[in-house]
């Protein structure tokens, strides 16, 4: 009986594109209603932050930086103030640093100068470290 239920023939409509029905057609629990549509995040999650760049691609097309995640892992790279430069990239906000600005608490001085790197996860064992783009002037 089981296997008649598995079968391609027990469900021909989704047997003929491969997988399960997703968007307004997916299955819906009996009396639950739809799924509420969340509102948009603003661009500066916290009052005080200061945008540095806003581009459609998103974070991981991006270099990452080995080194820097090791030193974000261990605590010894890091904004001083969380959230107070971000990036905004492919809808996402990320916390931003910038190689030798005051609000980067960098010991060992790895970071280059005037580079802005966005740090996604920091005060974690997941923290990531990416290489974005050098300062523009005036800035």
């Amino acid at each position: 009986m089981l296997t008649v239920l598995l079968c391609d023939g027990a469900y021909p409509a989704f047997a003929a594109e491969g997988h399960l029905p997703v968007g307004p057609e997916r299955a819906q629990l009996r009396g639950a209603p739809p799924a509420p549509s969340l509102p948009r995040r603003p661009v500066n999650p916290r009052q005080g932050s200061h945008l540095l760049l806003e581009d459609d691609r998103r974070l991981d097309r991006f270099d990452l930086d080995y080194g820097l995640t090791e030193l974000c892992r261990l605590g010894r790279f890091r904004q001083k103030r969380d959230r107070f430069l971000i990036v905004r990239l492919g809808g996402y906000t990320h916390g931003a640093v910038v190689g030798g600005h005051w609000a980067l608490y960098d010991p060992e001085g790895l970071a280059v100068p005037d580079l802005v790197y966005a740090v996604r996860g920091q005060d974690t064992a997941r923290c990531r470290v990416y290489v974005i783009r050098h300062l523009e002037p005036g800035l």
